[in-house]
């Protein structure tokens, strides 16, 4: 099974929030929702900033024996929430990261196991915002649904014009249409554990609404939710 990743997206495709901003939203959910952050961890690394590096790695296609090749990405340790600004100014392409764990008293969502069991663990977390040069789609769709539609795949480029996000449900696989959230610029992720997904009935709008409030707050635009998995 892949990882859940819950999401908030910008109703505003083409909206770029200042660097001030994503440090703001970041220190908020550690200062008002009790994320506690976790930087000494393997799988934990802390508060890092994500983009392209300009290099690319090739690599022989073990199929066809063709020579391919990916871009390679530059990671930066971020000490402080607050040095955000300073390591992120100009860049358009980028995704600032922070590994931590929920406060059982200030959960984001209730998660299940596959089987319906409420999850009692922590909720450890990565929460992390991105911005892209251009609109990609913010839709996902499951293996088994959706095959007839033509829906780009999640993170790839789109035009302005899919505002409709088109989600298949965690549990049944059922479609759900996100007005707004089909497509953007800008949007927030939260990533939990595998072989856990969130307690739903046939909307997506479980994220605590406290943390949508912040969100709408800080980057003073509004957000839809969706979901991708990873």
């Amino acid at each position: 099974m892949e990882q859940y990743v819950h999401t908030l997206i910008a109703a505003d495709s083409s909206f770029a929030p200042k660097s001030e901003q994503i440090a703001d939203f970041l220190d908020r959910l550690v200062t008002s929702c009790n994320f506690q952050i976790i930087a000494d961890q393997p799988y934990q690394p802390g508060v890092r900033l994500v983009k392209p590096s300009g290099r690319y790695r090739s690599f022989t296609d073990p199929l066809t024996g063709e020579t391919k090749s990916f871009p390679v990405s530059e990671r930066i340790r971020i000490e402080r929430i607050s040095d955000i600004p300073l390591v992120i100014e100009g860049p358009r392409h980028f995704s600032v990261l922070m590994s931590g764990e929920w406060n059982r008293e200030h959960l984001p969502l209730s998660l299940l196991t596959t089987d319906g069991v409420p999850f009692d663990g922590n909720y450890l977390c990565e929460v992390s915002c991105h911005l892209r040069p251009d609109v990609v789609s913010t839709s996902c769709l499951g293996m088994n649904s959706g095959s007839d539609l033509n829906v780009p795949t999640f993170g790839e480029p789109c035009g302005a014009d899919c505002k409709i996000g088109v989600f298949s449900h965690p549990w049944t696989e059922e479609l759900i249409e996100v007005p707004d959230g089909g497509c953007a610029r800008f949007w927030i992720e939260f990533e939990f554990g595998k072989f856990l997904l969130p307690q739903m009935d046939d909307t997506l709008e479980v994220l605590n609404p406290s943390i949508v409030m912040k969100a709408e707050e800080c980057f003073q635009r509004r957000f839809v939710q969706g979901w991708r998995f990873n």
